[in-house]
């Protein structure tokens, strides 16, 4: 998913303060954000695992992004996406009105609430307060590799070798838990929809200056 926003560009007016054009470049850096979290193909990665009886397997799996590369990138869009609020609530103040329009409209989006929680987790480290009421936490990162995705697959003794031929197949996924540790949602599904939930709301500030009132 990238975020559209060439629909919004005429709304900004070229010969007023350059909030306008600093928040396009925030919805394009989320857009390569976005690219960057979906990219698939990476240095691979490997790691051991030992059984109940003792034996100790080792597992390589080769031309995909490790899991921590994937848990980096994730991390990084969810800070920016929370980051846009604050050049969102200055729009609205170099328009002379209420920045706490963005806030409002954060707390009625639940992907949002919940995006901003895992951000402010990851800044701080643990949770105080939290907006959603889920106190959300990320699990550890996982992926999936369809046969349609291995070139190569490998037995050795106790050595498990997987070449990844086609990487875009391969699916990766981060559940989202809630203060129990329940599932309640995956994190790149959340991040598309916060995305595009900040589209809305920019929609909502620069229509503004087309109707020339205050939304209420």
């Amino acid at each position: 998913m990238k975020p559209n926003v060439a629909h919004l560009i005429r709304f900004c007016n070229e010969t007023s303060y350059m909030t306008c054009n600093d928040i396009e470049a925030l919805f394009q850096r989320l857009g390569r954000l976005v690219h960057a979290s979906q990219q698939k193909r990476g240095n691979g990665t490997a790691w051991d695992y030992k059984f109940p009886d003792g034996e100790t397997h080792h597992y390589i799996i080769r031309n995909v992004k490790s899991l921590s590369d994937v848990e980096d990138s994730v991390s990084n869009l969810l800070i920016w996406i929370w980051n846009s609020k604050d050049y969102l609530k200055d729009r609205l103040l170099s328009k002379g009105l209420d920045p706490q329009y963005v806030e409002r409209f954060i707390d009625e989006n639940h992907h949002l609430s919940v995006c901003g929680d895992l951000a402010n987790q990851l800044k701080h480290g643990r949770a105080k307060k939290s907006r959603s009421g889920k106190f959300p936490k990320l699990d550890v990162a996982g992926f999936s590799i369809p046969q349609s995705a291995i070139q190569t697959l490998t037995f050795r003794a106790f050595e498990v070798d997987v070449d990844v031929g086609n990487p875009d197949d391969v699916e990766f996924r981060i559940p989202i838990l809630d203060s129990k540790g329940v599932e309640f949602g995956e994190v790149f599904e959340y991040v598309t929809a916060a995305i595009t939930g900040l589209e809305t709301l920019w929609e909502n500030i620069e229509s503004v200056s087309v109707t020339h009132g205050a939304r209420k």
